[in-house]
């Protein structure tokens, strides 16, 4: 008898609607070596609340692909947390390394412009503008590298009054504030493949805001935005993220289970408590 793959128990991903089938075989490796299947970032800064993860969908788990999206988040001297999302386009080649260089080359603008600068008036375009270069001058062939990209700032210091965010964006990747158990979307719903970096035609979304005590900051890939927005995943993580959930909690919510929902699920969320 063939062995079922995958965890059991209480470690078995949520089933919200009817399982995946890929889902249910066992995952292989890729071939990029510096590529893993997960990555996770966890803390606590001042009165946030930061989880952060990006994961192999199931579809390119099964077929041992590598995973296409990138994120980061930092903590930049205790004033700003700093996040980006980026969502390699699936049929470029090198979709991975454009998302990472994508997000690398945002949050390092970040980190150099914003202590010197306030919120207000930093030029957050330009991190895009410096993603863009970064991928579009890191080799032959540019659109191979295709990729989404979302940058957000959340500013701490106004303790009980809320805390200022910025956020801005190329492509369809989501940002979204879950406030009283609703998520309520940044940027205006977008498409299309010349919404990409490098070179984008379109122009980039910005959005500014206040994140309230008990809300919640969430940039996101589409591979979670999709489904959180058409399906029964939206009312699942809205509860479940209504008050921040331990770290091993968080990964275990991200890999729910629902058929037609396979592809890379990456997500930044940010609490204020």
């Amino acid at each position: 008898m063939t062995e079922v793959w995958g965890d059991k128990g209480v470690f078995r991903p949520r089933e919200l609607g009817v399982p995946s089938r890929a889902a249910g075989q066992p995952w292989r490796l890729d071939t990029v070596a510096d590529v893993p299947d997960t990555v996770f970032e966890a803390a606590r800064v001042s009165t946030l609340e930061v989880r952060a993860a990006s994961m192999r969908g199931a579809g390119h788990r099964g077929r041992g692909e590598v995973r296409q999206d990138a994120m980061g988040v930092t903590d930049l001297g205790g004033r700003y947390v700093l996040m980006a999302v980026a969502d390699g386009f699936g049929a470029a080649s090198h979709a991975h390394r454009g998302a990472q260089l994508a997000v690398r080359h945002a949050l390092n603008y970040l980190a150099w412009a914003l202590p010197g600068a306030d919120l207000d008036v930093i030029d957050m375009v330009t991190a895009l503008r410096q993603a863009d270069r970064g991928v579009r001058e890191a080799g032959p062939n540019p659109e191979c590298r295709r990729t989404t990209l979302t940058v957000a700032a959340v500013e701490l210091g106004w303790t009980g009054q809320g805390h200022r965010y910025r956020a801005v964006r190329v492509g369809d990747s989501p940002a979204m504030v879950l406030s009283d158990g609703v998520f309520l979307p940044l940027f205006g719903r977008r498409g299309g493949d010349s919404d990409l970096l490098p070179s984008p035609r379109g122009p980039a979304d910005g959005v500014r805001g206040v994140l309230r005590p008990g809300e919640a900051l969430v940039v996101a890939s589409a591979g979670l935005g999709t489904p959180l927005r058409e399906s029964a995943v939206g009312t699942y993580l809205a509860h479940a993220w209504a008050e921040p959930p331990g770290p091993v909690a968080y990964l275990h919510q991200l890999q729910f289970d629902l058929r037609a929902f396979d592809d890379d699920r990456t997500a930044v969320v940010v609490w204020a408590r």
